[in-house]
């Protein structure tokens, strides 16, 4: 496999040295895929740059389609500069990862969404993201568990019967990704048969 991922921690649209190092890897000639990992926000505004870079699938995580429910997934959000809160971050951060989508499946870059199930927030909307990617053309979603962690250490993961419930009951709209355990970009060889480097 030759494919070369990038992703966090932080968000990699936000940093410069993300575009530099695509680039670095371009002049160097090697027949690279490129995988890129973010959430969205800005994917829309850097669509441009990205189909330049050759970069053929993008791995969004997108784990709400409410913004009531995206507001609780989120502390808070710089955009546009600006330091955004409640509801109206859960706004317009679902609006710009839709808008990103809609960009790279207008660009032809494969989008997959990575949604993180947590049973006490979006175990009921997850399935409406589900839907709703769905009909922007999305093919493939793949529902991960919760890891709970700093902030998120008070909150219960998803049993593996949550997890294929969900996943389930997503199939109804999406493709679903079962392969992995849980997604890293530290990793090489095939999803289910993949070793850390």
């Amino acid at each position: 496999m030759k494919i070369a991922a990038i992703s966090g921690p932080g968000e990699p649209l936000a940093n410069r040295e993300t575009f530099e190092t695509l680039q670095g890897i371009v002049e160097l000639g090697y027949d690279f895929r490129f995988c890129l990992s973010t959430n969205g926000v800005l994917l829309s505004e850097s669509i441009e740059a990205l189909v330049e870079l050759g970069i053929s699938t993008i791995s969004v995580t997108m784990s709400a389609i409410s913004p009531n429910i995206a507001m609780k997934l989120y502390e808070w959000a710089r955009i546009d500069n600006v330091i955004q809160k409640g509801l109206s971050m859960g706004r317009e951060i679902v609006e710009r990862q839709l808008q990103g989508i809609r960009a790279a499946i207008d660009s032809s870059i494969t989008v997959k969404v990575n949604s993180i199930l947590i049973p006490e927030i979006n175990n009921q909307d997850i399935i409406l993201l589900a839907r709703r990617i769905a009909g922007e053309g999305v093919q493939l979603q793949n529902i991960v568990p919760l890891v709970p962690f700093s902030n998120a250490k008070h909150l219960k993961p998803p049993s593996t019967e949550e997890i294929m419930l969900a996943r389930q009951t997503a199939a109804k709209y999406v493709q679903q990704f079962t392969h992995c355990k849980q997604c890293r970009s530290d990793v090489v060889g095939i999803p289910g048969n993949d070793r850390i480097l």
